[in-house]
């Protein structure tokens, strides 16, 4: 899952290896059985419950497999990310100290050795962030990272340590220049394009079928990486391509389901959102009822409150609560159904953290009382939908002078701009992103201008003007006080360093 704009990445694991097991003297084995394939076929759909039956009766039979504990690793990995219910989290962490020290029974001079104890630690990261123990969290990442990176160098063929180590690679070299601090007293470094390099190599050298687990993350790390950081469209063709079992498999359900919201593809998200595996095999995963609910608002479908009233029902964690009250909000708002819109604005103020960019935005917005324009509105809807000539048609309707409040119009020239812009419509794209700079305050708590410096610089790169395209990224830098502040200011770097 996904923190809303950002980027969400995700998680799992993969082998090239010659042999069929590994033999230390202690006569432990790391060895993909046909049951842990099986299991492992089980794991990246959420048939999770199947899977843990298939490795019991595997366990009994060669208990000194410890691929099998590092499965289950990856059953619990994925049944705590899926369902946020952290209620058995200390039962659960002894577990993995357990299997630890299993993986360590192993050879040394074995590729499974780091590999396998890289990968446990790179899972416990994301669990423990989605428990907001950023410190424990920031641990586990290193230990991921170094070990990940000496099995590379002992084995640079090795194919799942060079994913995970082009996966940090690629996510560092996107923190902001002024948390890179961090990363030099860590001893980290990132380099974006080289780990996207070194992913994109992992899926040109040979694949192995056994190595299931592994391919899937991969999937994920590049489609997501690409969806934020790159093109687009490519990210769809690549997500396209990776995920036709989406019938059969609930992770391929939720990268594809949101890459096509993400590039303008709202029928195509809502279409394989509602036809998911929803039998009793798979895990009850609730946030792709808050995706769908998120993708039938957009479309403004009279039942779209439905799927997120189901979200905020059973859903035992935080992340997406705040989002999904607020879209209830706006559901009853654009039904003029003022009271249940003042309720639902409430407990998005009251449900859900408050840690994530967007979380922040949603707390402003109901703390200061933001009043939505209803015509832009539907239209910023529509546009999210990449519903590009409705949300035109829409907006059109409101002439901006008789907007009440400055927030509003700002809004206003944003939202068209936005439209604009994906129709490649640049001329008045720009002359609209303009009237948002010249309308902001270098200390604007909005991120409407350095959005507009952001896609004033993509537009006027791509018409091949670079040194006017470079002028409109440095501006973002500026606006420090705005919201989603530091991720502007990293997609605007990134930027930059094409230009020099």
């Amino acid at each position: 899952m996904i923190s809303i704009k950002g980027a969400r990445m995700v998680y799992a694991l993969m082998l090239l290896f010659l042999c069929p097991f590994v033999q230390a003297d202690t006569q432990h084995q790391f060895y993909f059985s046909p049951v842990c394939i099986e299991a492992q076929k089980h794991i990246c759909a959420l048939r999770l419950n199947k899977a843990e039956q298939l490795l019991a009766g595997e366990k009994k039979l060669h208990p000194d497999n410890v691929a099998i504990p590092f499965l289950e690793n990856y059953i619990d990995y994925y049944r705590l990310i899926t369902s946020q219910d952290l209620t058995n989290f200390k039962k659960i962490e002894e577990a993995k100290d357990a299997r630890l020290k299993a993986v360590r029974k192993i050879s040394t001079s074995s590729p499974y050795y780091l590999y396998a104890q890289s990968e446990i630690h790179l899972q416990w990261g994301f669990i423990k962030s989605f428990n907001q123990e950023y410190v424990g969290a920031m641990l586990e990442f290193k230990n991921a990272y170094q070990l990940a990176k000496q099995n590379f160098e002992k084995h640079p063929e090795f194919k799942p340590s060079m994913k995970t180590v082009g996966m940090f690679r690629a996510l560092l070299g996107t923190i902001p220049d002024n948390y890179k601090w961090v990363l030099g007293i860590a001893g980290l470094n990132g380099d974006f394009d080289g780990g996207m390099q070194l992913i994109q190599r992992y899926f040109k050298t040979e694949s192995y079928p056994e190595f299931i687990l592994d391919k899937q993350s991969a999937v994920f790390y590049y489609g997501l990486f690409m969806l934020n950081f790159g093109d687009k469209q490519k990210a769809w063709a690549f997500c396209d391509e990776h995920t036709d079992d989406y019938n059969t498999n609930l992770l391929s359900v939720y990268l594809r389901a949101f890459t096509a919201s993400k590039t303008g593809k709202n029928d195509e998200a809502i279409h394989v959102l509602q036809h998911r595996p929803k039998s009793a095999d798979y895990e009850p995963f609730y946030a792709l009822d808050y995706f769908l609910g998120m993708c039938k608002l957009n479309r403004l479908d009279d039942d779209a409150e439905q799927s997120l009233k189901r979200f905020v029902s059973f859903y035992k964690g935080k992340l997406y609560m705040k989002d999904a009250y607020r879209r209830i909000s706006w559901y009853y708002l654009l039904k003029n159904d003022l009271d249940k819109f003042k309720i639902y604005r409430e407990l998005s103020k009251r449900y859900g953290s408050t840690n994530s960019e967007e979380d922040k935005n949603i707390m402003r917005e109901t703390t200061e009382g933001i009043t939505h324009d209803l015509v832009i509105l539907k239209a910023r809807l529509l546009f999210d939908g990449g519903y590009y000539t409705k949300a035109e048609e829409t907006i059109k309707q409101r002439n901006p002078d008789h907007l009440k409040t400055e927030y509003q119009k700002l809004e206003y020239y944003y939202r068209y701009a936005r439209i604009l812009h994906e129709q490649y419509k640049y001329s008045k794209a720009t002359d609209y992103y303009e009237q948002v700079v010249k309308r902001s305050p270098v200390n604007t708590p909005y991120y409407f201008a350095p959005y507009a410096c952001l896609h004033m610089g993509y537009i006027y790169q791509k018409m091949g003007f670079p040194q006017i395209a470079k002028s409109h990224f440095s501006k973002v830098g500026a606006y420090s006080k705005a919201e989603y502040h530091e991720s502007i200011k990293v997609k605007s770097n990134k930027e930059l360093q094409k230009l020099k």
